[in-house]
């Protein structure tokens, strides 16, 4: 199993601000953990992405697809997005077992 924190919070709540407070915190650890940061920005999706079901959905199985690459013994995965909908945060669970 890795390690899986996902943030969840309307835009502008500080989800970003605490997914790079603790990327940093477990970056300056002696541990041999490192930690992934997935959010929209390093995957280039735009916050419009959310006007849209159809371009929701696409944003998510992106967002998705990089926790799975990310994921490793070796790393702590930080998913730093809105994560409103309960079975895609059941789908990130899944994929950390």
């Amino acid at each position: 199993a890795m390690a899986l924190v996902v943030m969840c919070g309307l835009p502008c709540s500080g989800k970003s601000a605490a997914a790079a407070a603790l990327a940093e915190r477990i970056g300056a650890r002696d541990a041999p953990l490192k930690a992934v940061v997935v959010d929209e920005p390093s995957l280039h999706l735009s916050r419009g992405a959310y006007a849209s079901m159809r371009t929701e959905k696409e944003s998510r199985a992106t967002l998705r697809s990089a926790v799975d690459r990310a994921a490793s013994k070796s790393s702590v995965v930080i998913v730093d997005a809105m994560n409103a909908i309960k079975g895609y945060r059941y789908e990130l669970w899944r994929i950390a077992r």
